[in-house]
């Protein structure tokens, strides 16, 4: 029987793949399959990774953060029926759904950028 898929297999894996590609896209399709592996992978989901801020609506847990901050894997948990208003990360990530449903709405922004009490 092989070995559990653990978390420093998959960031192994992840530095593995943004060192040979930098095409974002190229990078989500080679992530794909190993985050889906990870996400699979029995005894890794501890309970205290779904506990949430009751006035955020939400808990973030960072599992793996590079010291350069480069490559991050956070575990995040929503309560339900809540959300964030919009925001830009100003980076793009792979999204993998554990449990439940996710709803995403992306905007385009109409401004430059520099209208105070926006997020940029």
């Amino acid at each position: 029987m092989p070995a559990p898929y653990s978390l420093d297999q998959y960031v192994h894996d992840l530095r593995t793949i943004t060192a040979k590609e930098a095409n974002p896209g190229r990078i989500t399709n080679l992530v794909a399959p190993v985050a889906k592996k990870f996400a699979q992978t029995p005894g890794w989901l501890r309970p205290e990774y779904r506990e949430c801020d009751v006035e955020q609506g939400f808990g973030v847990h960072l599992l793996h953060e590079e010291p350069n901050h480069d490559l991050a894997v956070f575990l995040i948990s929503w309560l339900p029926n809540r959300g964030t208003t919009p925001h830009n990360h100003k980076t793009w990530a792979v999204v993998v759904g554990l449990e439940g449903q996710e709803q995403e709405i992306n905007y385009d922004r109409l401004d430059d950028g520099t209208a105070p009490g926006l997020p940029s």
